[in-house]
């Protein structure tokens, strides 16, 4: 795997997937149009559609040099979807820029530009919803370290003891349900990305849990413990997936 591949698909960039190498002047407009985006787009990153593994949550980008040389199915092979698809001839007829017949060769940088500028005018949906996912992460990443030190203490609690515990554990514990309750309240200072409002919804819900379980905790009810916990354990998870992939 490249080094450009590596890091595309190691960060939250965009991915931009040209044809496989060819001889066709389509071919070669395709990749010289991907290296023009490449160039002026921070959040883009080069890729062949093999170094796509289907797991990649990222966003794609095929671009086709012609019907014979298609990224577009070269990532269908390797089982990925792309979220767009540019059809290198399809823009440039559209576009009036070639013609059955003519020869396109000496204008070849003047038609990997106009593809470029039509790749680039397809990302722009794409590439806010990249920004909005950085914007996301950052704002979260203090709110995530609070977390961390709730669920860090949070995790080693043993089971509740019989009786009730004494006073200055439960103390311990009632201070972390308060911390978990305050970042709770934190949660609604952040938007999430509308396809990740779910998976944030369920984070908040489990700080309620993590509190409620606490309150089990410190009346010395082991049921009421163990199903919040449980709950606060499942309820992390999917929000975690994403920020951490």
């Amino acid at each position: 795997m490249s080094e450009s591949a590596e890091k595309a698909i190691a960060g939250s960039s965009v991915i931009l997937v040209p044809c496989a190498w060819g001889e066709g002047v389509g071919c070669q407009i395709a990749r010289r149009a991907v290296e023009l985006v490449a160039a002026d787009t921070p959040e883009a990153e080069v890729a062949e559609a093999e170094d796509c593994p289907r797991s990649a949550r990222r966003f794609i980008v095929a671009v086709d040099g012609s019907s014979k040389c298609s990224a577009s199915q070269a990532l269908a092979e390797c089982k990925v979807r792309p979220a767009v698809v540019v059809s290198a001839p399809e823009v440039l007829a559209r576009a009036g820029l070639v013609k059955p017949g003519v020869d396109v060769r000496g204008r070849m940088e003047d038609l990997a530009a106009a593809l470029a500028a039509e790749i680039e005018g397809s990302l722009q949906e794409v590439l806010e919803e990249v920004r909005e996912r950085e914007r996301y992460r950052t704002e979260m990443a203090p709110v995530l370290q609070r977390f961390r030190g709730i669920w860090t203490k949070f995790e080693a609690f043993p089971p509740p003891p019989n009786g009730g515990p004494p006073e200055p554990d439960a103390k311990r514990v009632e201070l972390i349900g308060k911390r978990s309750r305050n970042l709770f309240v934190r949660f609604d200072e952040v938007v999430p990305p509308a396809e990740w409002a779910e998976p944030h919804d369920l984070f908040q819900d489990a700080l309620l849990c993590i509190a409620y379980a606490c309150e089990g905790w410190v009346a010395g009810d082991s049921e009421r413990w163990e199903h919040n916990l449980d709950k606060a354990r499942v309820q992390i998870e999917p929000l975690l997936r994403r920020l951490e992939t």
